[in-house]
């Protein structure tokens, strides 16, 4: 028999008992509705939490750092320096879509009548794009800015006019208005080892998007300026007779507070601290290149922090969730497929004859065959089908509702949280999933039903 005819005759054998057949099927509904939407719950509970993290960073920046060792604190791992050399290093990892090394300095500054403090970061000008720096309003730096720089969207909560009264303590101060900044010129006074004053004015070109919080209390400048900067904070720090040689004091604002060990490699001289950079920004290509070059780069010796880091346990628990709730709903199909070979062993005994008959006309086992599985593949069609739709009914209520109710909880006022998802791989797998339980659910009658002798089966039928 032609396929077109097996599969015609399976549809219109299936609706002979139309309320036995709905009911079959309404349990592939329930089992297939139940197992893609608690699936779905796990897969929303990761995808919401990488939404909240990207709010806070980059899951592709990972921020390098050189390790620092105190006295008598044990490390298993080589204290790497972060020069050149180490740049061109990170530089060279598979998966490092662009690096910018950086210069950190801090300062007194003056808006106007407003005092404040900043931390005035230096980059690579040509690698902002890459390394996902957005702008507001305004620019980006380029690569002919000498004191332009750019501002995160809450660095003008720095500043506070002196004859203003301050709030409450225990209360957060009011996000002020970023574009206060834009094109204005700001004055930042730094003061070096030797007691020195130097006084900058830097212009405000760009105010940094707020969609990510990680810049957000920085402003950045050019590499090349802010390395002078650096240079003139630090004159005077190693000729001091009160530090050791391989130590240097750590500045906080105009201060020095405290002498810290910094790692000297074999043959060089303490001198050579001064080419060290502050951090350096690298950007992967994704997050699973994140988590490999951070591991990476801290077996290498260095301190590495991204993000992504925090995404393993998050992931870890989603897993064990949605293996609990997936076994709930597999459970739940479990029984639908006991439903299916009951249904299709009952419709073996109601045609018997049929079934007779078709061999004495000269129908195959294997048309027989088929015909029964392509019965219960069909049940588990429509149901899995039908559980799809329902499914997505119900994650649109619960993101609705209790996604809605959530929200404030989890710091998302206004924005309903979307805590189910469903990718199109699992609508792929829960219709595929659903067809296999019903072609395997149908294995056992078929072979029952090849098995019947046609005369013992036309006398009785």
């Amino acid at each position: 028999m032609k396929s077109f005819d097996l599969l015609t005759l399976a549809n219109r054998n299936l609706w002979r008992r139309k309320g036995r057949t709905f009911l079959t099927v309404l349990g592939v509904i329930i089992g297939t509705t139940a197992i893609v939407v608690m699936l779905s719950l796990g897969i929303g509970l990761v995808e919401s939490q990488k939404k909240q993290m990207e709010q806070w960073g980059s899951l592709n920046m990972i921020r390098v750092q050189q390790s620092y060792s105190f006295p008598g604190e044990p490390s298993d791992n080589p204290q790497r320096l972060l020069n050149d050399e180490a740049i061109e290093e990170i530089r060279a990892i598979e998966g490092v879509l662009a690096l910018s090394p950086a210069y950190e300095v801090g300062g007194e500054a003056k808006l106007g009548r407003k005092m404040g403090y900043f931390s005035l970061i230096g980059i690579d000008p040509a690698m902002m794009d890459l390394l996902e720096f957005e702008v507001s309003h305004g620019r980006l730096l380029t690569g002919d800015d000498k004191f332009n720089v750019v501002a995160g969207s809450w660095v003008i909560n720095n500043f506070m006019d002196p004859k203003e009264q301050p709030g409450r303590w225990d209360e957060p101060p009011p996000q002020g208005d970023p574009l206060e900044l834009l094109n204005k010129r700001v004055s930042l006074t730094l003061m070096n080892q030797r007691q020195q004053k130097r006084v900058y004015s830097l212009n405000v070109v760009g105010i940094l998007s707020d969609t990510s919080m990680e810049h957000a209390h920085s402003v950045f400048g050019p590499l090349p300026e802010i390395k002078k900067m650096r240079d003139f904070i630090q004159q005077g720090m190693q000729n001091d007779p009160m530090i050791p040689p391989g130590k240097a004091m750590e500045m906080s604002g105009s201060t020095a507070d405290r002498v810290v060990e910094v790692p000297t490699q074999p043959g060089r001289s303490s001198g050579r601290e001064k080419d060290q950079y502050s951090f350096a920004l690298v950007r992967t290509e994704d997050v699973a290149f994140t988590r490999a070059i951070s591991t990476d780069l801290r077996e290498r010796g260095f301190n590495a922090y991204s993000m992504a880091d925090n995404l393993a346990g998050i992931e870890n628990a989603a897993r064990q969730m949605q293996a609990v709730l997936g076994g709930i709903g597999a459970i739940t199909l479990l029984v639908a497929a006991i439903g299916i070979t009951n249904t299709m062993v009952m419709s073996i005994y109601e045609r018997t004859r049929e079934i007779a008959i078709m061999k004495v006309v000269g129908a195959s086992f294997g048309d027989i065959r088929t015909l029964f599985l392509a019965e219960s593949s069909l049940i588990g069609l429509m149901g899995g089908s039908i559980g799809i739709g329902l499914s997505y009914l119900l994650s649109y209520i619960l993101n609705k509702y209790l996604g809605a109710a959530m929200a404030p909880g989890m710091g998302q006022d206004g924005v309903a949280l979307q805590i189910s998802m469903i990718p199109a791989w699992l609508v792929l797998f829960a219709v595929a999933f659903s067809i296999g339980i019903g072609l395997i659910s149908g294995i056992y009658p078929a072979n029952r039903a090849i098995k019947l002798d046609p005369i013992t089966a036309m006398r009785n039928g």
